[in-house]
């Protein structure tokens, strides 16, 4: 009877968060910048960002199960697209953005289609090697005859958003929250209705058992190369919107290290969720931004708790406030 009841409950409030969930975060998103100072409103659009970032990569790897460390590259392929777009063709944000999607996609074709076809740690070998080589042509002083200025080239002034017949100005901060918050939005939303569809359907099933979805006909190298290029695209997105908001982009976005922290992020949040990778984002960034001012090896201490995640919570946040619920429930 108890049993019963406990699983009545949980899947009433199962029904009722993905129901009214979305509700209730955006009511969130809406209220929670009217009790921030400014410069937390940019920190809080700050975390949307490489929580996206994060999510790019849980998309490879929850759901694809590939572990890649060249999501960086990409987003800062995202930075040189944005401003490419922005000083190149002179477009406005909404093209730029548009530009910036489509580098990093373009970009990702070629990679994904080699690193594809191999498996497990091979992968992950020639992800890093990736992201090696285009930090050192990058960094060699040569890369303007195939870059242009655009690696390292920043936003003079905080831009104008055109809405038809006016605009708003990013210089506002709140303007800067809620544009972030919505264009972050979009790019959940999508990853969402990928993972959703017999696509993201076909790619749990590969990465459950590969043997058997290529018996049933499934293209692996195919889907997996797919999956590659759509995490890549919203990499490219998250970069854009991070040099629009920061009005900076620099080299070191391209490096490796900067994938790792987003393994890191969405191994805390929960590589197998949507929501996960800004739990996790969110976490790091907060705890950083407060306890690093007391305790010097700070990252020595995500550390040792990255180890105690992966040995007890492997699906991290997330999981854990999901089986909280249910023992409530």
């Amino acid at each position: 009877m108890n049993s019963r009841h406990s699983n009545f409950s949980f899947c009433s409030f199962t029904s009722l968060f993905f129901r009214y969930g979305y509700i209730l975060v955006a009511s969130l998103l809406v209220l929670l910048p009217l009790q921030l100072a400014d410069y937390q409103q940019i920190f809080v659009a700050e975390i949307f960002i490489w929580g996206l970032f994060a999510l790019s990569f849980s998309l490879v790897y929850g759901y694809g199960g590939m572990l890649s460390f060249a999501q960086a590259v990409f987003f800062g392929f995202g930075c040189w697209g944005f401003n490419v777009g922005t000083f190149y063709f002179d477009f406005s944000i909404w093209g730029s953005l548009v530009c910036a999607f489509l580098a990093a996609t373009v970009f990702a074709v070629p990679i994904g289609f080699f690193a594809t076809r191999v498996r497990q740690h091979h992968f992950l070998i020639v992800t890093v090697i990736v992201s090696v080589l285009v930090v050192m042509i990058l960094a060699s002083g040569h890369y303007r005859w195939i870059a242009g200025p655009y690696v390292t080239r920043s936003l003079p002034s905080a831009p104008e958003i055109p809405f038809g017949f006016f605009s708003l100005s990013y210089a506002n901060e709140l303007v800067a929250y809620y544009f972030t918050a919505t264009m972050v939005s979009l790019g959940v939303f999508l990853a969402y209705r990928l993972i959703s569809s017999p696509f993201g359907k076909s790619l749990l099933a590969l990465k459950d058992n590969a043997m058997r979805a290529q018996l049933v006909g499934l293209n692996v190298n195919f889907l997996r190369w797919m999956m590659f290029v759509a995490a890549a695209g919203i990499a490219g997105y998250s970069g854009a919107l991070y040099a629009l908001l920061a009005r900076y982009t620099n080299l070191e976005f391209f490096h490796w290290t900067y994938s790792g922290k987003a393994v890191i992020w969405s191994v805390i949040g929960g590589v197998q969720s949507i929501f996960g990778p800004f739990l996790g984002t969110a976490f790091y960034m907060i705890t950083n931004e407060y306890l690093s001012r007391y305790f010097e090896q700070f990252i020595v201490l995500f550390g040792v708790l990255m180890l105690i995640i992966l040995r007890f919570a492997p699906d991290g946040i997330w999981g854990i406030a999901t089986r909280f619920f249910r023992l409530r429930g």
